[in-house]
């Protein structure tokens, strides 16, 4: 698999760098970013990470450049989900602003798309307070599109409060921006306006809600705002205790589930980014080892030309030992570091010594709750996703334990 994705890797690198002249360029950057939305609707999101991270390890990019890629990874795996790296990268994105002659724009930029991933992570209190800080400034320097969202979400808000007419008229405001600016992004509007047609006990209004949704998705071939929309329609159905609806949705999210396979497609990513900076640090290292080569045969030649090079030679030979002292340091530091972590190791379970590389972060997350003894619910609701698939994960979690169900679990967690 290694071997796959290194090769993967250098094709679109050969095709990043034969067109470094292009992508280097301010506005060629929305012609990356065009390219990016479309793999990432494509699903082809190892593609789009194999096109930005190069550009973040790159000395020829400027520093607007690398905040460019920055900003689309952290696009990339909000698709996915991947909220924590989502805002990883979001900071990346911060570190190159910061140097920019465009920082106040970009924080501005990057402060909105923090608002939406507190908002998709229920961390309402912190979009609360980025919202405000943008609201105060008039949303300068945001878009059509994000203010669109920012008021979508304030929409939410006023929902949670029960002001439900004033939470409509918000949604509508937002509907009308978004579809001014963005209107494959309106399916995240649609699906707020259900939850909202459900609380006022409006299932028709709730329908329609539910098939423009899917127009726009299917229309702009997002698979991610079906996944949304039918899981929010499971949880409204749960509510209701309407059997034959849930039947029928989960059939749905079962078909959408494999279409996505969300997990398999996050442990992708970070494979493939594992690749890709390892195969610059070889670059790094070849192109090191090269020069001392270099170094080498011209100091060599110089010596027995001159020895009035004596001296830089015994300079040379005093740092090598200043380095052979480090690598000392470093080793005995590393050595410490391993020896306390050995205790940690040590108090896992054998379950999830021999399991936990093969499970991906979320798959750990759920194991560990199921090892707690949580129940799905309890699970979905620490985690923040629906029941549904928690049960996806925990399918997934049996295949790799080898185990048929949770009794067998507990026994093997507790040996």
């Amino acid at each position: 698999m290694r071997v796959f994705y290194r090769v993967r890797f250098l094709f679109f690198f050969l095709v990043l760098t034969s067109t470094t002249g292009v992508y280097s360029q301010a506005d060629s950057f929305q012609q990356l970013e065009q390219k990016v939305y479309q793999l990432n609707n494509a699903l082809k999101y190892n593609e789009s990470q194999a096109l930005l991270l190069p550009v973040l390890q790159s000395k020829t990019f400027s520093t607007d450049d690398k905040y460019q890629a920055a900003i689309l990874l952290s696009y990339t795996y909000k698709r996915v989900f991947d909220y924590q790296s989502t805002l990883k990268f979001l900071e990346t994105a911060r570190t190159f602003a910061n140097e920019s002659p465009r920082k106040d724009q970009y924080i501005a930029s990057i402060r909105s798309e923090e608002a939406f991933v507190y908002f998709d992570t229920h961390e309402y209190k912190k979009a609360s307070r980025l919202m405000a800080l943008l609201e105060k400034s008039g949303f300068k320097h945001i878009s059509l599109e994000n203010q669109s969202k920012l008021v979508m979400q304030q929409g939410y808000l006023l929902f949670l409060n029960k002001q439900y007419k004033q939470a409509e008229a918000t949604y509508n405001k937002a509907i009308s921006w978004m579809r001014a600016s963005a209107p494959c992004h309106l399916p995240m509007i649609f699906v707020k306006k259900m939850q909202l047609y459900n609380a006022m006990n409006r299932l028709d209004l709730l329908t329609d809600a539910l098939k423009k949704s899917t127009t726009y998705a299917d229309s702009c071939h997002i698979i991610k705002y079906d996944l949304y929309a039918y899981e929010e329609l499971l949880h409204i159905y749960e509510g209701r205790n309407d059997l034959t609806q849930i039947a029928l949705i989960k059939k749905k999210l079962d078909t959408l589930n494999e279409i996505y396979a969300r997990e398999e497609r996050i442990a992708s990513l970070h494979n493939q980014k594992e690749t890709i900076l390892l195969a610059g640090k070889d670059r790094e290292l070849h192109d090191e080892q090269a020069s001392k080569s270099y170094l080498t045969v011209v100091l060599v030649a110089v010596f027995l030309i001159a020895l009035t090079l004596l001296g830089w030679l015994l300079a040379y030979r005093r740092q090598q030992r200043r380095m052979e002292a480090e690598s000392r340091r470093i080793k005995s530091e590393l050595e410490a570091y391993l020896a306390q972590t050995k205790t940690t190791l040590s108090g896992r379970t054998t379950l999830e010594k021999e399991y936990s590389a093969e499970l991906s972060e979320r798959q750990r997350e759920v194991l560990e709750c199921m090892a707690a003894g949580m129940s799905n619910k309890l699970i979905a609701d620490k985690l923040f996703i629906s029941e549904n698939t928690v049960k996806y994960h925990i399918k997934n979690i049996y295949l790799l334990l080898e185990v048929k169900d949770r009794k067998e679990f507990l026994v093997n967690v507790k040996k």
